[in-house]
């Protein structure tokens, strides 16, 4: 019997570390950072909203690995995310839009709204239990934000949002799951 729950019990660990590389956000009780497929829609014309907010969180959402010195990952996720599109593009302008990867000869958009982003840490990173799942992020809600949707070099869609001021933050919440 005793054998068998050891058996059990490194399948159990050897699959929560398959699930942890594979599914990032699992260290820190969240829900992965979004990926996109796919970034070439629309062909022509302005992003739906939809379409906006999709590029938005892709290029938002991102795990920044443990760096030499620091103390832990980082893991960056955003809900509540709410956009306006402009109805009508303008051209490239190389002293507002300083994306390096900007294709200047395709229209910009120019959107705003808000969002919260999370960041949370690594759970026990800074010693002993601090940052414990469900405690381990700071939420900052940004509500004036402004930004732009552009097409890259590659004809890929981005779209980025500027902070609009100091947000709301709170400490110590717990990750966003879905």
């Amino acid at each position: 019997m005793e054998r068998r729950t050891f058996s059990a019990l490194l399948m159990l660990l050897g699959g929560t570390s398959l699930w942890s590389q594979s599914h990032p956000g699992a260290q820190f009780g969240a829900r992965d950072p979004a990926v996109c497929a796919s970034r070439k829609a629309p062909a022509k014309g302005a992003p739906t909203v939809e379409q906006a907010k999709m590029y938005f969180t892709c290029d938002s959402e991102l795990l920044v690995p443990h760096t030499f010195g620091g103390s832990g990952a980082q893991l960056y996720l955003v809900t509540e995310v709410k956009l306006e599109v402009a109805s009508s593009s303008r051209p490239f302008n190389i002293l507002t839009d300083p994306d390096r990867a900007i294709d200047p000869a395709q229209p910009v958009y120019s959107i705003r709204g808000s969002y919260a982003q999370y960041q949370c840490g690594t759970p026990g990173a800074g010693g002993g239990g601090s940052y414990p799942i469900g405690a381990n992020c700071t939420r900052r809600v940004f509500s004036n934000a402004g930004g732009r949707c552009y097409k890259d070099t590659f004809a890929d869609w981005h779209c980025v949002l500027s902070t609009g001021g100091p947000p709301t933050e709170t400490l110590d919440q717990p990750a966003p799951r879905q």
